[in-house]
């Protein structure tokens, strides 16, 4: 078992934390220790040689401690590991972490987490995707710390219990292949047993549930339908859950797993059937583009840096929903971008920009730019260069305008309801950050590309995820082929 110590400000305290349980999680034990319980040499001498790694949680607070400086600089001097972790906007960092790698948490603390871990020494109960098991996986999932409350977590217990159960009972009609995997428990089956004929999986666990009881004790079957969603929603969570961590194999088709049971719980049998994405979002894209300034803000006595404010985040605006509309990104991957991924030489060409981003599971992939890159230069060159930045080196693309968060990168909350008012201001129904990826992958698709260019564009890890999502085939189209693709003349044989 690795041991590492985290040493952090009380102001961040919920972070240090969170950031344990995670890390307790994949076996490692950790060691918190508050800038407080820290005050004299030998404490913090005493403190570093207890592990040998060590994380500092660094922000305003903490970067202005001599004792942070004290640990940081011991630490290296006993070649202990050093893993700075960006707590909260900090500028200027410290001298003493500057040549050393540091992990933004400030924007999107999972995907950060998952880039630490790679960085850690492996532990040796760790478990690799490899041989991780549905036991492994349930125990990682109930432990962790977003579970706060015990009704939940006993909840998602018993909807796990009754699936093993399921895939314990060779009884049903229709086994699929992992429920024919020989092993002592269920629990104990390998995560990648699970394979793309393994689909049907929620489907038939809802089915099994409103079956008849078998008769035995514990068998409380048929259970009602709200009792069967819950169930069946904790199942899908683990399975998400699973997922995220990069443990269920390539092949077996979750979006897919996902789609057959709810269309057929919804009575659409149709397990192709993307989802459609908004009418009229074309028009969202560009709301911001002409959008006028308030007759509030046109008088005469109005403080100019109150237009120049607002006249930067219309522009912002603009250049978010252009980049969420082209590259099909999620919200959190292109919250994280930042101003150095754009260099004014490529702004002005006439090429397509490749950036490259961290997706689920710690799946890495490339967000492409070219329609909207006019949008986004119109904004950088409007910023100037007097914008203050929350870090060195790493200034956000999209940040705060109001006074008291300038420079602060824009947060989820901000992009959500940036494209809500966008909506609303059209009269239209209520779109989300998320429905611009459905909506270019659907019209990627009906462009005629084919599903592998597809899944490399959205970033999908297998092809199957695209498949089950978007996949769906005009018959007449189908037809077309028929018409076109001919039977060979026999005078040519």
């Amino acid at each position: 078992m690795t041991s590492i110590n985290i040493s952090f400000h009380t102001k961040d305290s919920k972070l240090a934390h969170w950031l344990a349980n995670q890390l307790s999680e994949t076996g490692h034990k950790v060691i918190l220790e508050s800038l407080l319980d820290l005050s004299t040499p030998n404490t913090i001498k005493h403190f570093a040689e207890k592990a040998p790694c060590f994380i500092v949680l660094i922000s305003p607070d903490s970067a202005s401690s001599k004792i942070t400086m004290q640990q940081v600089t011991h630490a290296r001097q006993i070649n202990q590991q050093v893993f700075p972790i960006l707590a909260r906007p900090t500028d200027p960092l410290p001298w003493y972490i500057n040549d050393l790698p540091i992990e933004d948490f400030t924007t999107d603390p999972e995907s950060a987490l998952k880039h630490l871990l790679k960085r850690l020494p492996p532990t040796p109960n760790h478990k690799t995707p490899q041989d991780m098991t549905l036991g492994n996986a349930r125990d990682a999932y109930l432990q962790r710390a977003t579970l706060k409350s015990q009704h939940t977590i006993d909840s998602y217990r018993r909807a796990i219990e009754l699936f093993l159960e399921f895939l314990e009972d060779r009884s049903t009609k229709h086994n699929l292949p992992i429920q024919q995997h020989n092993a002592v428990t269920t629990d104990t089956i390998p995560l990648n047993t699970l394979s793309q004929k393994d689909a049907p999986i929620f489907l038939h666990f809802a089915q099994w549930l409103v079956s008849p009881s078998s008769g035995k004790q514990r068998d409380k079957r048929p259970y009602k339908s709200t009792t069967v969603e819950l169930r069946l929603a904790g199942v899908q969570n683990w399975f998400q859950f699973m997922d995220d961590h990069g443990w269920l194999p390539a092949d077996f088709p979750l979006a897919k797993a996902k789609r057959i049971v709810r269309d057929e719980l919804r009575g659409q049998p149709n397990h192709n059937k993307p989802p459609e994405p908004p009418e009229h979002i074309e028009e969202v894209i560009y709301y911001y583009d002409a959008l006028a300034l308030p007759d509030t803000l046109q008088k005469p006595d109005v403080d100019p840096e109150r237009v120049r404010r607002w006249e930067l985040k219309r522009l912002r605006n603009r250049a978010l929903l252009h980049t969420l509309a082209e590259t099909g990104g999620r919200i959190s991957e292109i919250l994280s971008l930042n101003l150095d991924e754009f260099p004014p030489r490529y702004l002005n060409k006439n090429e397509v920009l490749r950036v490259e981003v961290t997706g689920k599971g710690g799946h890495t992939y490339y967000l492409r730019f070219f329609d909207s890159l006019p949008a986004i230069r119109a904004y950088i060159l409007a910023r100037g260069a007097d914008l203050k930045a929350p870090q060195k080196g790493n200034i956000p693309l999209f940040v705060s305008h109001a006074p008291s968060y300038d420079g602060n990168r824009t947060s989820r909350v901000v992009a959500w309801r940036i494209v809500q008012q966008a909506a609303k201001a059209l009269g239209l129904r209520s779109i989300t950050p998320h429905d611009f990826r459905h909506w270019r992958a659907t019209q990627l698709i009906n462009a005629g590309h084919a599903l592998d260019v597809v899944q490399e564009y959205l970033g999908h890890r297998s092809v199957e995820t695209t498949r089950a999502y978007y996949a769906h085939t005009d018959p007449l189209r189908v037809d077309d082929a028929a018409r076109n693709t001919r039977l060979p003349n026999p005078e040519d044989i």
